[in-house]
Formats: structure tokens, sequence, C-alpha cells
């Protein structure tokens, strides 16, 4: 019985040789190892050339916010980067734009002020933008012409270059509060 346990374990351990000729068998192995070569270098090559035609890293430069160290701290929250979508400030980026209204009434010499803020390469000032009703007729849409205008997307024959420093308009007191049911009036205006 223990020769049969023997017998037993020892089958397990033999190796039967292969039928087929063995200079067939390394012919196979050595095509195998040439495909396998050749597919490994040219993956090799690609990534080489790939490095080679183009920059090694892409960078990619993120908006830096604009800062302005020589400006009073009680003045920075009226500092304005306009982002116009019409557009690129390109260099002039960084340049603040300041605002401005002329609140005026007729004959007073508002036409001629304007006129000679408008000399400026850099100052534009658009006008009577609220003459037109439509762009009066609710809090909304003078808050929407407002952020067109103040963002430099507001085009009109007074439109300077990207470099505009400061922007306004010009604004009647007889336009103020006349389209609004619960709005002042003139008259309250007058009387204030």
């Amino acid at each position: 019985m223990a020769d049969d346990f023997c017998d037993f374990t020892k089958d397990i351990f033999i190796l039967k040789p292969p039928k087929k000729s063995p200079l067939l068998l390394r012919m196979a192995v050595l095509l195998f190892a040439m495909i396998c070569g050749i597919y490994i270098c040219s993956i090799c090559l690609k990534q080489i050339g790939s490095r080679s035609s183009g920059p090694l890293a892409t960078v990619h430069v993120v908006e830096r916010p604009c800062e302005m160290t020589n400006v009073d701290p009680s003045e920075k929250p009226y500092i304005h980067f306009p982002k116009p979508k019409t557009f690129s400030r390109a260099e002039c980026d960084c340049n603040p734009v300041s605002f401005f209204a002329i609140f005026s009434t007729q004959r007073s010499g508002s036409g001629w002020f304007e006129t000679l803020l408008n000399s400026h390469m850099n100052i534009s000032s658009n006008g009577e933008i609220f003459s037109v009703k439509v762009r009066k007729s609710n809090a909304s849409t003078i808050l929407e012409t407002l952020d067109k205008l103040y963002d430099l997307d507001f085009l009109t024959s007074a439109s300077k270059n990207e470099c505009t420093t400061a922007v306004g308009l010009k604004w009647m007191l007889n336009q103020v509060g006349r389209n609004y049911k619960n709005g002042l009036q003139d008259s309250h205006l007058m009387k204030n």
C-alpha cells in the first residue's frame, strides 16, 4: 500500500515530452517575442514623437484679479473692472473704470459739459440714454441698461476704445420718475 502511494505522487510530477518537434515550438516562441518587441518599440516611438512635436506641458493662465495698491481703502468698493461681452479690453483689463452721471435740467449747459467730457480720448459720456421709452419702461430695464453701459457693452457714437477710464450718462431731471405710478413725480423732486 505504501508503494501505491509513492507511485501516485510520482505520476503527478512526471512531465510528458511534447509530441511536436522542439524546433517548431522554438520558432513560434521567437516569432511571438519579435511581434511583442515590435509592438513595444512602436508605442515607445509614438510617445517620444509626441513629446518632441509639441510643448512638454500645456500651461493655462488663470485670470488673476486686478489689484490696486495706490487707492484709498475707503474707495476700493467703488473701483470697477468691467468685463465686456462684445470686445476684449486687452492690455487695459486691469485699468479701473469710474462711473458718472450728469443730472441736469434743460438749457443748463449740460450738452456743452458732455461735449467737453467726450473730447477726452478715454472718457465716454453716452448722452441721454433714457430718452428712449423702452429703456425706462420699468426698473428692471433701467438696471439692464445701466449694467450694459457700465460693463462697456452699450454701443453709441460716444463709445471709445478698450482703455476707457470713465463712462457715464446724462439724465435729465424731467426723465426721472415720470413713468412710474408709485414713483416720485417731478413736482416732488423740485420741492425737495
